[in-house]
Protein backbone atom coordinates (compact mmCIF):
# COMPACT_ATOMS: atom_id res chain seq x y z
CA UNK A 1 0.00 0.00 0.00
CA UNK A 2 1.09 3.42 -0.91
CA UNK A 3 1.20 5.38 2.54
CA UNK A 4 1.49 9.00 2.11
CA UNK A 5 1.47 10.12 5.28
CA UNK A 6 4.82 10.21 5.66
CA UNK A 7 5.76 11.65 2.33
CA UNK A 8 7.12 15.21 1.92
CA UNK A 9 4.93 17.46 0.26
CA UNK A 10 7.11 17.14 -2.91
CA UNK A 11 7.09 13.40 -3.17
CA UNK A 12 3.56 14.23 -2.55
CA UNK A 13 3.16 16.33 -5.43
CA UNK A 14 5.66 14.05 -7.71
CA UNK A 15 3.39 11.20 -7.11
CA UNK A 16 0.11 12.54 -8.31
CA UNK A 17 1.25 14.81 -11.10
CA UNK A 18 2.84 11.07 -12.27
CA UNK A 19 -0.87 9.41 -12.09
CA UNK A 20 -2.55 12.68 -13.42
CA UNK A 21 -0.51 12.65 -16.35
CA UNK A 22 -0.51 8.58 -16.46
CA UNK A 23 -4.31 8.84 -16.54
CA UNK A 24 -5.01 11.81 -19.08
CA UNK A 25 -1.79 10.65 -21.48
CA UNK A 26 -3.85 7.20 -21.91
CA UNK A 27 -6.80 8.96 -22.62
CA UNK A 28 -5.43 10.99 -25.14
CA UNK A 29 -3.83 7.85 -27.01
CA UNK A 30 -6.94 5.85 -26.73
CA UNK A 31 -9.37 8.22 -27.61
CA UNK A 32 -7.34 10.42 -30.00
CA UNK A 33 -10.02 10.63 -33.11
CA UNK A 34 -13.32 12.56 -30.97
CA UNK A 35 -10.69 14.41 -28.82
CA UNK A 36 -9.27 15.60 -31.56
CA UNK A 37 -12.38 16.80 -33.08
CA UNK A 38 -14.06 18.40 -30.10
CA UNK A 39 -10.40 20.54 -29.72
CA UNK A 40 -9.84 22.17 -33.17
CA UNK A 41 -11.09 21.32 -36.59
CA UNK A 42 -7.21 21.66 -37.31
CA UNK A 43 -5.83 19.30 -34.95
CA UNK A 44 -5.13 15.41 -35.69
CA UNK A 45 -5.44 12.02 -34.33
CA UNK A 46 -1.80 11.74 -34.38
CA UNK A 47 -1.37 15.29 -32.39
CA UNK A 48 -3.27 14.15 -29.97
CA UNK A 49 -1.17 10.71 -29.33
CA UNK A 50 1.76 12.25 -29.16
CA UNK A 51 0.59 14.65 -26.88
CA UNK A 52 -0.56 11.40 -24.94
CA UNK A 53 2.44 9.61 -25.30
CA UNK A 54 4.69 12.45 -23.80
CA UNK A 55 1.82 12.73 -20.89
CA UNK A 56 2.40 9.13 -20.31
CA UNK A 57 6.31 9.41 -20.30
CA UNK A 58 6.00 12.72 -18.05
CA UNK A 59 4.11 10.54 -15.56
CA UNK A 60 6.48 7.76 -15.90
CA UNK A 61 9.17 9.77 -14.87
CA UNK A 62 7.25 11.35 -11.99
CA UNK A 63 6.04 8.24 -10.26
CA UNK A 64 10.19 7.03 -10.98
CA UNK A 65 11.70 9.80 -9.26
CA UNK A 66 9.13 9.40 -6.36
CA UNK A 67 9.96 6.17 -5.04
CA UNK A 68 12.33 5.69 -2.36
CA UNK A 69 11.29 8.87 -0.95
CA UNK A 70 12.96 10.83 -4.03
CA UNK A 71 12.74 12.98 -6.19
CA UNK A 72 16.34 13.85 -6.06
CA UNK A 73 17.22 17.94 -6.88
CA UNK A 74 17.80 17.42 -10.42
CA UNK A 75 14.28 15.73 -11.19
CA UNK A 76 12.49 18.42 -9.36
CA UNK A 77 14.30 21.18 -11.22
CA UNK A 78 13.70 18.94 -14.68
CA UNK A 79 9.94 18.71 -13.05
CA UNK A 80 9.91 22.39 -12.49
CA UNK A 81 10.66 23.47 -15.92
CA UNK A 82 8.79 21.28 -17.55
CA UNK A 83 5.80 22.81 -15.87
CA UNK A 84 6.95 26.46 -16.70
CA UNK A 85 7.82 25.24 -20.69
CA UNK A 86 3.91 23.73 -20.64
CA UNK A 87 2.57 26.77 -19.47
CA UNK A 88 4.54 29.22 -21.88
CA UNK A 89 3.18 26.41 -24.38
CA UNK A 90 -0.24 27.16 -24.14
CA UNK A 91 -0.32 30.31 -23.73
CA UNK A 92 1.53 30.59 -26.69
CA UNK A 93 -0.94 28.33 -28.05
CA UNK A 94 -3.82 30.38 -26.84
CA UNK A 95 -2.42 33.58 -28.49
CA UNK A 96 -1.90 32.53 -31.75
CA UNK A 97 -4.40 29.68 -32.53
CA UNK A 98 -7.87 30.70 -30.35
CA UNK A 99 -9.45 31.73 -33.11
CA UNK A 100 -8.81 27.73 -34.61
CA UNK A 101 -9.74 26.16 -31.46
CA UNK A 102 -13.03 24.97 -30.34
CA UNK A 103 -14.54 26.36 -27.56
CA UNK A 104 -14.12 23.71 -25.84
CA UNK A 105 -10.80 23.02 -27.06
CA UNK A 106 -10.16 26.56 -25.01
CA UNK A 107 -11.79 25.73 -22.12
CA UNK A 108 -9.68 22.25 -21.90
CA UNK A 109 -6.03 24.50 -22.55
CA UNK A 110 -7.21 26.94 -19.42
CA UNK A 111 -7.84 23.78 -17.33
CA UNK A 112 -4.57 22.40 -18.66
CA UNK A 113 -2.86 25.93 -17.39
CA UNK A 114 -4.94 25.94 -14.12
CA UNK A 115 -3.96 22.20 -13.32
CA UNK A 116 0.02 22.93 -14.35
CA UNK A 117 -0.43 25.73 -12.39
CA UNK A 118 -1.56 24.18 -9.19
CA UNK A 119 1.15 21.05 -9.60
CA UNK A 120 4.03 23.85 -10.19
CA UNK A 121 2.77 25.63 -7.15
CA UNK A 122 2.97 22.52 -4.72
CA UNK A 123 6.43 21.54 -6.15
CA UNK A 124 7.43 24.64 -5.57
CA UNK A 125 6.51 24.82 -2.15
CA UNK A 126 7.67 21.05 -1.44
CA UNK A 127 11.07 21.94 -3.17
CA UNK A 128 11.98 25.28 -1.02
CA UNK A 129 10.87 23.17 1.97
CA UNK A 130 13.64 20.96 1.29
CA UNK A 131 16.03 22.81 0.82
CA UNK A 132 15.40 24.71 4.09
CA UNK A 133 15.67 21.26 5.60
CA UNK A 134 19.18 20.50 4.13
CA UNK A 135 20.44 24.79 5.10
Amino acid sequence: MLTLSNRSLLNKTFIADGAFSLLVGAILIVDAAPLAVLISPAATPLMMKLLGVGLFAWGIFHLAAARNGGPVSTAARVSIGGDILWQVASLALLATAYNSLTAIGVGLVIIGIIGVADFLFFKLKGFSRERAALA
